[in-house]
């Protein structure tokens, strides 16, 4: 389970796991539009895997099923299901989940559940209800803000990336920017953005404090 709040980088750190995976390891599936009820989602699994939906959601499991054991056996593939936004998905559907990774009476691996979703999906998996759920996952990380050193490295790094070999901002206006965005990611990026757009209108060299207090004003309104 990975969890944090908006802007903290799930989406970043899925594309970087994503492009670790080997192909001849693991069969990603992406999931992010689950906000429907359980059929829904075996329906949208299913046509992940290319296998056509069945009339009832039971069917439409056990087809599921058969095909990442299908996967297993004969390509030695493992399944990886990724539930995105997960905090959206009703409590009768996350009970379903456990049932997913049973096969066959063995313990092998076959199909991954990785659900990522803003905290309060911690909360919701408190649930008596999904106990079952909550017991399987053995893997819990959460992402927070930067700190102010990672802050400045950040800036620093995009500043690098788009083809910027001198400091732009000050070290007042870095310290602005960290007490602003909380060093959540999206908001350093929006604020920076701003800034800039404050300090180039000012016709200054350097993006300082208030000009990251301009920035934070423009954001809030």
């Amino acid at each position: 389970m990975l969890t944090g709040e908006p802007g903290t980088g799930k989406t970043t750190a899925m594309r970087r796991m994503h492009h670790g995976l080997h192909p001849d390891q693991v069969r990603p599936i992406y999931l992010h539009d689950t906000g429907g009820n359980a059929a829904e989602l075996y329906r949208q699994i299913a046509c992940e895997l290319g296998i056509e939906p069945e009339w009832s959601r039971a069917m439409t499991f056990r087809a599921i099923q058969q095909e990442v054991s299908r996967l297993a056996r004969e390509r030695h593939l493992t399944v990886l299901l990724v539930l995105d936004e997960a905090h959206r998905l009703r409590p009768d559907v996350l009970a379903e989940l456990p049932s997913l990774c049973n096969f066959e009476w063995d313990a092998r691996g076959r199909l991954c559940l990785l659900l990522v979703g803003h905290t309060g999906l911690r909360a919701r998996l408190k649930l008596a209800a999904l106990e079952a759920l909550n017991q399987r996952i053995i893997l819990r990380y959460a992402l927070r803000g930067f700190d102010r050193d990672t802050t400045r490295a950040y800036v620093e790094h995009r500043l690098r990336v788009a083809g910027v070999d001198r400091p732009l901002f000050t070290d007042p206006a870095l310290e602005a920017l960290f007490a602003a965005s909380g060093g959540i990611m999206r908001r350093i990026d929006m604020l920076a953005h701003h800034a800039l757009l404050a300090a180039a209108a000012a016709r200054a060299r350097l993006v300082d404090a208030e000009h990251v207090a301009r920035a934070a004003e423009e954001v809030r309104s």
